[in-house]
């Protein structure tokens, strides 16, 4: 138990709204925090009361009033009556009923009889606004030795005698006694604004982490207060993939980040919707598969500082070739800036002392954070459906942290944090209390954040009435801050300096006994659900063109960064512009899935067998594609003897010729060039090209003809060769019967008998003369007189 002051919290600030009625007619209500927006729509009057930071016995009530006049008629001479009800408010449905009363109440109210005080107002002019002090005396507030707790304030604006304004507030009275202690949680995230990339870039960065830049305030907000930090992946991932060319504020934050001391956990990735993908059918929650297409290896030389080597200038290195850009085209780009070719000729020699190269970062790398807990899913609230945490704790997201507006039934007691839901573990935020904070932290004026406070501390103050146990309550403070807002340290300074209110640890504290809920089956709005299907299907469909690159996660990581982006949480209050956002990733998704088709071409004239069809491919992706070219005949009149492989450079056109061979018969026939990657995936849409088909009867006829006269003198000549060659066969053989005897070879020659010794000759000798002249008279009559020689055969 302790008894402290109540620095800038134990105050009172009162919201009066009504509208401004004729004098005749009776006062007409309305009241809270809720009708500050509607003052500034129409005719209204509003009445704003703020009092001293403490009350407690012994002290005056001071209040300051602000009255404004946002009609267009001026309102003369009154005054403001603030009076103070002496009875206490005990339970959240009291508060609920003084906050939002009915019109009876309201009308009691404004009788109601207590310490008061009465300030004239001056005339007001239209569109006009008055401040005024005044107090009420401690001895007439006659609170002393009454209960502590919350008191209502009325309070009504009269001109003449008309009532013109009237409404409620609060303030708690604390006179010291020992009281429970309610241990507080507050969770928050670290985010930043949506967008549509999935990522932030350099600029981006360097706005956000700035001083006084949102993710400034965020950060300096937690450091040393207890608060439970949701961390978007995203941010730290962002610095990261930029290496050396991070921001220097960048780096400084992220150092600041790694520092801290607080409970952390990671939400979805650009803080991304849990609770619609859930209600959208999808069982393995989305999360980035590569951020490969956004690394520059330039940006990660090493941490060896080294002078750049400076190539010899040339035509070729200075201003080197660059892949044209699709970027007004509304393609999806994969551009990511590439370090110079090493390989060529006029690349510089880098020494050992040189800087090289390290290894560029993973998805893993990139992501990695010393988180002090895992298994928090955290959607948006309103938006739990009872089906979603059995979907969370599949994904290894067992503790869902939901508001107690979720429930199916709420109940009257303050929601403490630690509660189950069938099997699933929760963290249950109390909607009062985490509305009424996270306007504390959003105030823009002094009056704002005052009055949220005062709820703040009247909330905690009932909470503690209630408590017989020291049991948590929790605050889920709202994602996404006005631009000008800097009242988180002081808010959460302030909710730590209430005497009935301690700060807490969330997750530790989820290990106390858990209260049974229902979570109701509202979930999300029909056109956020219905939104999703359509996202995942065009993912499906880039995932596919993606085969046809030489690298597909340029593509497909680029693509689920924006899909997650857009369905961040924060597009929740921007309906109209999310809607525009996802028709503009729409357009861009079909015209990546289009950048690569077959050129329009005129009537081909296909003569001749075979041949070929030329075929002009024009590619407006970023990046080289790989495609098979197919072409399919309409009828018979042409035979496509194979399709053709071809790689299209980034944003330009590549010919390629299908090889056909024409049949016999003339006409037109229509050829479908289809284009598919190495996967049988089809790339873009299929083009119809008409080949118009002449067949040439003349030229097959002269062929034939022609192949016909060849043949028949072809074997004329073949038969006079053959014959003639007999001809000389038998000449020769002719010849070969008496050239033995002319020509006296040995085999012919019969050996005489050896003669004796005086030399005498057998009587049948042949002499030398005798053979040679037979052998010339021979040859003489053979070659002299062809009429002697026998009839040659025919054929």
């Amino acid at each position: 138990m302790r008894a402290t002051s109540i620095a800038a919290l134990g105050g009172l600030s009162l919201a009066v709204f009504g509208l401004v009625v004729p004098p005749a007619s009776g006062a007409v209500s309305s009241s809270g925090p809720a009708a500050v927006a509607a003052a500034a729509a129409g005719d209204d009057v509003s009445v704003s009361i703020a009092t001293e930071p403490e009350i407690g016995p012994g002290q005056d009530l001071a209040v300051t009033v602000t009255i404004t006049n946002s009609g267009m008629t001026a309102i003369e001479p009154g005054s403001v009556e603030v009076v103070l009800d002496p009875d206490r408010i005990g339970t959240r449905a009291g508060l609920d009923a003084w906050l939002s009363p009915s019109a009876e109440d309201l009308d009691a109210g404004a009788d109601a009889e207590g310490p008061s005080v009465t300030v004239a107002t001056p005339r007001l002019a239209a569109a006009g606004n008055t401040t005024l002090t005044a107090s009420i005396p401690a001895s007439s507030i006659g609170l002393t030795g009454s209960e502590w707790g919350v008191r209502g304030l009325a309070a009504s604006y009269t001109s003449g005698d008309s009532e013109v304004a009237e409404g409620r507030g609060i303030v708690t009275w604390y006179a010291g006694e020992q009281t429970t202690i309610t241990p507080v949680a507050v969770a928050m995230t670290i985010t930043a604004p949506v967008g549509t990339a999935g990522l932030l870039n350099a600029d981006e960065l360097a706005q956000l982490t700035r001083p006084g830049g949102l993710l400034t305030r965020q950060l300096d907000g937690v450091v040393g207060r207890d608060v439970a930090v949701g961390i978007d992946p995203m941010v730290i991932a962002s610095i990261r993939l930029l290496g050396t060319s991070a921001p220097e504020s960048a780096v400084s934050w992220l150092e600041q980040l790694a520092g801290i001391d607080n409970e952390t956990f990671p939400l979805a990735w650009a803080d991304a919707d849990v609770s619609v993908q859930a209600q959208a059918g999808v069982t393995e929650l989305l999360g980035p598969t590569s951020l490969d297409y956004a690394i520059d290896p330039a940006n990660f030389s090493g941490e060896t500082v080294a002078p750049t080597p400076t190539p010899t200038p040339t035509a070729e290195s200075e201003a080197p070739d660059a892949k044209p850009s699709s970027t007004g085209s509304g393609v999806r780009s994969t551009d990511a800036a590439t370090p110079s070719p090493t390989d060529s000729p006029n690349a510089p020699t880098v020494s050992p002392t040189d800087a090289m190269p390290t290894t560029l970062p993973s998805l893993a790398d990139l992501l990695a954070w010393p988180y002090t807990a895992t298994n928090v899913a955290w959607p948006a609230a309103g938006s739990v459906a009872a089906s979603d945490p059995a979907v969370f704790s599949a994904n290894g997201l067992t503790t869902t942290i939901i508001s107690s507006s979720e429930l199916a039934d709420a109940g009257t007691a303050t929601p403490r944090a630690s509660a189950v839901a069938g099997d699933a573990r929760v963290a249950l935020a109390d909607d009062r209390l985490s509305t009424a904070l996270s306007a504390a932290v959003g105030a823009v004026t002094d009056l704002e954040w005052r009055t949220a406070m005062d709820e703040v501390a009247a909330t905690l103050a009932i909470a503690s009435a209630e408590g017989t146990a020291e049991s948590t309550v929790l605050a889920a403070l709202d994602r996404g801050w006005p631009p000008t807002s800097t009242r988180l340290p002081a808010t959460l300074d302030a909710l730590a300096q209430l005497a009935w209110a301690a700060p807490a640890p969330l997750l530790s504290s989820l290990g106390s006994p858990a209260a049974s809920v229902t979570i109701g089956d509202d979930g999300e709005a029909a056109a956020r659900i219905g939104a999703v299907p359509p996202l995942l299907d065009d993912e499906a469909q880039l995932a596919a063109f993606s085969t046809a690159l030489t690298d597909p996660a340029l593509l497909t990581g680029r693509e689920r960064s924006e899909l997650l982006g857009l369905l961040a949480v924060g597009w929740i209050p921007q309906p109209e512009t999310w809607n525009d956002a996802l028709s503009e990733h729409r357009t861009a998704s079909v015209a990546t899935l289009n950048s690569v088709s077959v050129s329009p071409s005129s009537e081909v004239l296909v003569v001749g067998s075979p041949t070929f069809i030329p075929v002009s491919i024009r590619n407006d992706f970023t990046s080289e594609v790989n495609v098979h070219v197919e072409a399919t005949p309409s009828n018979g009149r042409l035979v496509v003897d194979r399709g053709v492989d071809v790689t299209v450079e980034a944003g330009s056109s590549a010919s390629v010729k299908i090889p056909v061979s024409a049949q016999v018969g003339s006409g037109k026939v229509s050829l479908t060039i289809a284009m598919t990657s190495a996967t049988g995936v089809a790339i873009g849409q299929p083009y119809t090209v008409v080949a118009n088909v002449q067949a040439d009867w003349e030229s097959l006829g002269a062929a034939i003809l022609g192949t016909l006269v060849v043949l028949f003198f072809g074997f004329g000549v073949v038969r006079t060769i053959r014959r003639r060659r007999r001809e000389r066969a038998a000449a020769e053989t002719d010849a070969a019967g008496t050239a033995p005897a002319a020509a006296g070879e040995p085999d012919d020659v019969v050996t005489p008998p050896l003669a004796d010794a005086g030399g005498a000759k057998p009587d049948d000798a042949v002499t030398p003369e005798e053979g040679s002249g037979e052998a010339t008279e021979g040859v003489s009559e053979g070659d002299g007189d062809d009429s002697t020689d026998p009839e040659e055969p025919r054929g």
